[in-house]
């Protein structure tokens, strides 16, 4: 492992355990057993470590996020598989989910740009499944794009409260449950 890949690790755990604020560039050159002068060739502050990490653990997810997709056969499947692996990494995405939200007043642009490129990502990523359900006759969808945004907003204010550890319901049953309104709707019928 490279030097720099190893201060973002260390800062990585760092920031997951402490939060933001409360780590200090001391503390990260020592985590990663560097001098500070090391550090600060590669990173002018503390901020610039944190968005390092954010954007590391954003890329993280979203490539498991596409692994889970490409490992289904159907687009049910695979929609069920991008919700359940969202939900489920959670708690290892600690820095993207819950030090971003404590933090977001004081690194409100960069994180705001973090978050809206994930998004973005994820988005395409729901189109493409939603387009070949379509495509192959599994869904019915008008406009896919908007349905696409519709199913990243909402899972983006399920992922809030899974990540504050406020469930209630097992990771299985919100997962099925979003399914099956997604794919069937509440209208009785």
């Amino acid at each position: 492992m490279d030097k720099k890949e190893h201060i973002v690790s260390s800062a990585q755990s760092l920031f997951a355990q402490f939060g933001l604020k409360k780590v200090t560039m001391d503390e990260i050159a020592r985590e990663a057993s560097v001098s500070k002068a090391t550090l600060y060739k590669y990173y002018g502050n503390k901020s610039e470590v944190f968005n390092e990490v954010v954007h590391r653990e954003a890329s993280q997810l979203l490539n498991l996020i596409e692994n889970a997709i490409d490992a289904e056969s159907d687009s049910v499947r695979r929609l069920r598989a991008h919700l359940r692996t969202r939900l489920e990494k959670v708690g290892e995405f600690v820095n993207f989910y819950r030090v971003t939200q404590d933090s977001w007043g004081d690194y409100w642009p960069y994180i705001a740009g973090v978050r809206q490129d994930f998004l973005d990502r994820e988005q395409a990523l729901v189109e493409k499944i939603l387009r070949q359900g379509t495509q192959c006759g599994e869904l019915e969808i008008k406009n896919i794009r908007m349905a696409a945004l519709a199913l990243v907003l909402a899972l983006a204010s399920v992922e809030y409260q899974w990540s504050l550890g406020k469930k209630g319901i097992s990771l299985t049953q919100m997962v099925d449950l979003m399914i099956e309104m997604m794919v069937n709707g509440i209208r009785k019928r």
